[in-house]
């Protein structure tokens, strides 16, 4: 049993009851002539009985029926009419396409015992009902993927036993093509291709797809993914180029296999933005045709680097460990600020002093009045981690630190303190506001102590990310225990706060000074936080900035350490900048009269604030897309057609975690000559896994009466399932009818 609750149901009730019991006790305490208190006390029991029934039978109450049965299945076979079946290779010097259509008549259809459970259509740059009428194949791409999911939409609603598809199994879009084929499999429909043509092809070298990602947004590294083939070429070698506006960005050679190859190439590009890049290969000698050797593929570079603003208390020459360390990840700017916690300086005045670190960079002043540390939380923003390393407390405002634990709780800013003689407990920060952020309980016994320890990884440390300095687990255990170069001092801490993890403590032979917690993080409201109880300059740490690495020949491993501690603690503030908006299009390239998917992915409806798409066609203005929930794959869709060669280019808007719009692009490059004529090579291989992944079979002249047989014979199982109201059922009305004549009798005095 189901029910309904309509929109106003909880007010309609609600007022109901009231009404009832005031008028009710109002009725039951005046004074009656005709009819005694007791009387009147059954009267409002009866309308209250009938009232609330009435209110049930409100919310729509409905049982549901289901009935399972088996049907007959429905065969749906497809006929490709892209350009590649007009090759006229099959036996009798016929086209693909007339074999095709003579397949189908002549045996087919004959050996199919239910013609009325028989569907036809054509299948290449789209799918259409209908038998092949045309003398020749006109399709300019063999879009089989795309089709192939029109055929299964076109049948949801019936027992689809099976899709025969005659084909010289080339796709043109042979990446959609994967998708399609995990909707036949959820479908549990079977593909049964049936290869027409030869897998002889004339000499050619041609580009397939080409696609270009960017694989971290704080990298300028792009990555270009491509699909050739080069039949009549195996063992040659040819160059392929990567161009912006005629300008090689990347050239590299390239060995053919002769066969359908896939090419991963890493490239950088100076363009931020989205961008169409050419992708060509040097034509081969005898090539058919060289217009296929090149393509274009867009990708929006975004340069959204991780910004650190670093702190250092010791001389500013120790900052350049760091800094050299950080900006070796091209993903990571670094800005730093020194303050020497010995020197006496007057906290009341402002601080101009620029110094210089080892390679004589500028490190101003902490508290420089232009470029110091931010005054205000939207300077602050402009980062993703603060690092506090022996920096006094008095060198900051009381503003300053606010705006510090704001941008960790409030905005998923990153946070790390670093031992010394100003810090944690030593600097009494515990008695400020940035308490909150540090994940250590600070005790009396918080003063530096000048003592070698060693370290001892927690459970938790030895897998967390922090502590992964090595590529894999052998390596990274040798690097915290053999290559370790320990400390020479740090601060007295013996617990984390409630909520914080320990991922390592102390090994000393100092009485005292063994287990002490040496590092700790903790998630604080929106941001992440570390404690750093020893140092990482030449007070307590000199190995460990200039020599921890394998067999402690380099400093590998604290560049890893740093880069790792980096990223763990930027995680939730990059989140929140960049949201989580994304734009991807089922084709890269595509010809005119194709329609190309838009899809960008959402957690729900109600994901992506003030979402809107807008589509940029060749010699056209802007206009918006409409945009439409997918809740089986969480995702929102549009659809684009190629009009007119050229290049689309579309635009993605939304609102992030902070109010602020950001957006995504994403481009189509539309060819003006789908060259389709040239691709005369069956893929029978392609189409036989196909057949394998959907769980069908190749036909062919000597299979294909036994599979419709099979097809014929098995039978789909449906379940029907209906909705039955309730509300005027015998045993709900009779109840009704009864109170009612109940209340009439006691109100006639009967």
């Amino acid at each position: 049993m189901t029910f309904h609750i309509p929109q106003l149901w909880y007010y309609a009730a609600t007022l109901f009851l009231l009404t009832a019991i005031v008028f009710g006790l109002l009725y039951i305490r005046a004074d009656h002539s005709a009819l005694s208190r007791r009387k009147r006390s059954w009267l409002l029991v009866l309308r209250l009985i009938s009232g609330c029934l009435l209110l049930a039978l409100l919310l729509d109450w409905r049982r549901e029926a289901t009935r399972e049965a088996e049907e007959r299945p429905i065969l749906q076979v497809v006929v490709d009419h892209s350009l590649s079946m007009a090759t006229a290779d099959a036996p009798e010097q016929r086209t693909r396409y007339s074999a095709a259509a003579d397949a189908l008549v002549s045996k087919i259809q004959p050996a199919w015992k239910d013609p009325s459970r028989m569907r036809f259509g054509l299948v290449g740059d789209g799918y259409r009902d209908g038998l092949p009428a045309d003398s020749t194949a006109s399709a300019p791409t063999s879009s089989l993927g795309r089709s192939l999911l029109q055929v299964l939409e076109n049948n949801s609603d019936k027992a689809l036993g099976g899709v025969i598809l005659l084909s010289d199994g080339a796709p043109s879009d042979e990446d959609s093509l994967q998708n399609t084929i995990r909707q036949y499999q959820d479908a549990r429909v079977p593909i049964f291709p049936w290869v027409i043509g030869t897998a002889a092809q004339p000499d050619d070298v041609r580009i397939y797809t080409a696609k270009i990602e960017q694989p971290s947004p704080s990298s300028p590294n792009l990555k270009a993914t491509c699909n050739i083939d080069s039949p009549g070429y195996a063992g040659k070698s040819t160059t392929l180029r990567i161009l912006h506006k005629g300008k090689t960005l990347h050239q590299q050679k390239i060995v053919l296999e002769g066969k359908p190859q896939s090419l991963t190439i890493d490239f950088l590009s100076p363009h931020r933005g989205l961008h169409f890049y050419e992708i060509e290969m040097d034509a081969m000698i005898n090539e058919i045709s060289v217009n296929n050797n090149k393509t274009s593929a867009a990708c929006e570079l975004l340069r959204e680097p991780i910004r650190i603003m670093y702190m250092e208390g010791s001389y500013p020459t120790e900052i350049t460990f760091l800094r050299k360390g950080l900006e070796a990840d091209a993903e990571m700017e670094i800005d730093c600020l020194n303050l020497v916690g010995y020197e006496p300086i007057n906290f009341n005045e402002e601080d101009n002093r620029i110094f210089q670190d080892l390679e004589g960079r500028d490190v101003p002043s902490v508290r420089h009045p232009t470029r110091g540390y931010p005054k205000t939380l939207k300077e602050l923003l402009k980062y993703d981690v603060v690092i506090f390393s022996d920096i006094r407390k008095e060198a900051f405002t009381k503003e300053q630190l606010d705006a510090t634990v704001a941008f960790v709780e409030e905005f998923g800013g990153g946070f790390v303190m670093v031992g010394g003689s100003t810090s944690f407990g030593a600097g009494e920060y515990q008695k400020t506001v940035i308490d909150k952020l540090m994940p250590i309980e600070v005790t009396n016994r918080s003063d530096p102590i000048f003592a070698d320890v060693g370290i001892v990884l927690s459970d938790i440390g030895e897998k967390h990310p922090i502590m992964r300095v090595a590529d894999n687990e052998a390596e990274n255990r040798t690097a915290w225990t053999r290559d370790f170069t320990g400390f020479t001092g740090l601060n007295y801490v013996q617990r984390a706060k409630p909520g914080a993890y320990v991922l390592g403590r102390t090994k000393a032979y100092y009485k005292g000074y063994n287990n002490l917690v040496l590092f700790a993080v903790q998630q604080i409201g929106r941001g992440r936080t570390m404690a750093f109880t020893s140092d990482t300059t030449a007070a307590w740490g000199r190995k460990f900035e200039s020599e921890w690495g394998p067999e402690k020949k380099n400093n590998q491993y604290y560049r890893r350490f740093w880069n790792n501690t980096i990223r763990w603690l930027a995680a939730d503030r990059i989140a929140r900048k960049n949201g989580e908006l994304s734009i991807a299009t089922t084709a890269g390239q595509a010809v005119p009269g194709e329609k190309i998917t838009i899809t960008i992915p959402a957690a729900s409806p109600t994901a992506l604030v003030g979402l809107a798409l807008t589509v940029n066609q060749p010699d056209s203005p802007p206009s918006d897309l409409p945009l439409q929930w997918n809740g089986v794959q969480r995702r929102w869709e549009a659809e684009v057609p190629a009009n007119k060669p050229g290049n689309i280019t579309l635009k993605a808007v939304c609102l992030n975690a902070e109010g602020e719009e950001i957006s995504r692009q994403a481009g189509i490059y539309i060819r003006p000559d789908p060259n389709e004529s040239v691709a005369l090579a069956t893929r029978e291989p392609l189409m036989r896994q196909l057949a394998l992944d959907t769980g069908g079979q190749l036909m062919d002249h000597s299979n294909f009466a036994v599979l419709l047989a099979e097809i014929s014979n098995r039978a789909t199982p449906v379940t029907w399932k209906r909705t039955i109201p309730v509300w005027d059922r015998w045993w709900i009305l009779l109840p009704l009818l009864l109170i009612i004549t109940s209340e009439w009798l006691i109100r006639r005095n009967i």
